[in-house]
């Protein structure tokens, strides 16, 4: 059991350096149910990472998050899993994006605005079809 979790962490490490934002390596869409929200992990027509906030209902473009508008750029693995988070100083908020160690393929997102002590903190599903990691 010990080496089955040595090499999860290897992996996990391994996959946290596809985070980065020049790699964009994390393609996919998962849906906020409560905010009829899609983030969309992408690579943008530079080349580099991008998430992508959009409405699922309509499709229409809320925010893009990427290298030019984001601070504190960090991905980490720990014994909770992947976690990818930045600052957005547009937005005046933090965003967390785990990936926790499991087979599912749902993400937990907490984002933590600047004007309050309550975080959001919820757990976003992948959407079938989306291209997961490549």
């Amino acid at each position: 059991m010990k080496k089955l979790m040595a090499l999860v962490a290897v992996a996990l490490i391994g996959i946290a350096g596809a985070f980065a934002w020049s790699v964009g390596e994390i393609q996919g869409t998962w849906k906020d149910a409560n905010w009829d929200a899609n983030w969309t992990f992408s690579t943008a027509t530079n080349g580099e990472g991008q998430i992508v906030l959009t409405l699922a209902s309509t499709g229409e473009t809320i925010y893009t998050f990427n290298d030019s508008n984001t601070a504190n750029f960090e991905t980490k693995a720990t014994t909770d899993g992947v976690t990818l988070s930045f600052y957005c100083k547009d937005t005046q908020r933090a965003y967390k994006f785990t990936k926790p160690l499991s087979l599912s393929t749902d993400l937990k997102m907490s984002i933590d605005p600047d004007w309050t002590a309550q975080d959001y903190n919820v757990t976003i599903t992948y959407q079938t079809g989306s291209a997961g990691l490549n």
